[in-house]
């Protein structure tokens, strides 16, 4: 069966879904550092600048307009006591180029792109962070290939996925958890919106997938199944960042700290108003089913904000190694760097409202 092939704008908007799906519900808590085992212990506060002075411009790396629209959806894009310009981009990678060219400010990342850009020594920190119980990535399997019924059965496989993204850190976590690693399986390094394609061509036995594609994909392929999901922390977790040089700018950083507020609040506003996600960016944006998209924000409840970085570093510290073990990056890192704690008593205060 010949698969539909979706608009270019969806193909693009798949890749921000994982933020979507964090985004639907949140709260403050330190439910998720149980979760990786981590501390719970007050980080160490850095004073925070609270005039902005005139002529501000916050910088702001978006993708597909993710936090242009949760702002506009909770009424939190209004009033900005400073200007915010935007850039767009397709994932973390060439955020990080950004960034190097010192091009904006702040942006947003998963897991991944982080330990990336301190393995490359670019000097930037997360200030904020949230997370979803539940991912949107997945493991898919060719039509027919029956063979495959989890992570496990990947070795000698051949599987598609793309390097340096959420969906790597998806397939190391799951590899190591069945005792595997990268060098188990055949790489098939393909550009996110091309999976589906590699999978019913024939040249990737399994792919690592994200919603809507998943559910596009096993549309068009009765034989295709999910057979895993993403379930570790990192998988599922999203940060804003920002760069050493704006923290230390005392006007940038009190607009970082407006904008952050802002984003919270949004996030808050939001949980309470599921309805307004599912249509504005899966039924409007993606192109889905009023009922896929219900289901896949119901999916997002759980959402919590997580205190930087007690309740990551442990599960981020596992996956930078993994990308060390693996030769992903060329030494290990300590992930300790890369959080900023600055912003944590305004985090919890905006989302407790």
């Amino acid at each position: 069966m010949r698969s539909k092939t979706p608009t270019p704008f969806v193909l693009v908007a798949t890749l921000i879904v994982a933020a979507v799906l964090a985004g639907c519900s949140s709260e403050a808590s330190t439910r998720a550092g149980a979760e990786a085992g981590g501390t719970t212990t007050a980080p160490k506060q850095v004073a925070i600048p609270t005039k902005v002075p005139t002529g501000t411009t916050l910088r702001v790396g978006d993708q597909l307009d993710y936090l242009k629209t949760v702002l506009k959806l909770a009424g939190e894009d209004k009033d900005f006591p400073y200007a915010v310009t935007y850039s767009a981009f397709i994932g973390g990678p060439p955020m990080l180029q950004a960034f190097q060219g010192g091009a904006i400010d702040t942006g947003f990342v998963g897991s991944t792109p982080l330990i990336f850009a301190q393995s490359a020594g670019q000097d930037l920190k997360a200030v904020a962070g949230w997370t979803s119980d539940v991912g949107s990535y997945g493991l898919v399997t060719a039509p027919g290939r029956h063979d495959i019924k989890d992570w496990g059965d990947l070795e000698g496989k051949k599987v598609a996925y793309q390097q340096g993204t959420a969906g790597e850190a998806v397939l190391l976590e799951a590899l190591d958890g069945a005792g595997l690693g990268l060098s188990d399986v055949t790489t098939v390094n393909l550009p996110q919106t091309q999976v589906n394609a590699a999978l019913q061509g024939g040249s990737a036995d399994a792919g690592v997938q994200v919603e809507p594609l998943t559910s596009l994909y096993l549309a068009d392929n009765p034989t295709a199944a999910q057979v895993g999901e993403a379930t570790e922390i990192t998988d599922r977790s999203s940060f804003l960042i920002a760069s050493q040089k704006t923290l230390d700018d005392a006007g940038r950083s009190a607009a970082l700290a407006d904008y952050t507020g802002r984003i919270v609040r949004a996030f808050t506003y939001l949980q309470a108003h599921p309805e307004k996600i599912a249509k504005a960016v899966f039924v409007d944006t993606f192109g889905l089913s009023q009922q896929r998209a219900d289901e896949l924000v119901k999916r997002g409840k759980g959402t919590t904000f997580l205190t930087l970085p007690d309740d990551i570093d442990k599960a981020q510290q596992h996956l930078a190694d993994l990308f060390a073990e693996n030769e992903e990056i060329p030494s290990k890192v300590d992930v300790t760097a890369e959080f900023d704690t600055r912003f944590a008593d305004l985090i919890e205060q905006a989302a407790q409202g």
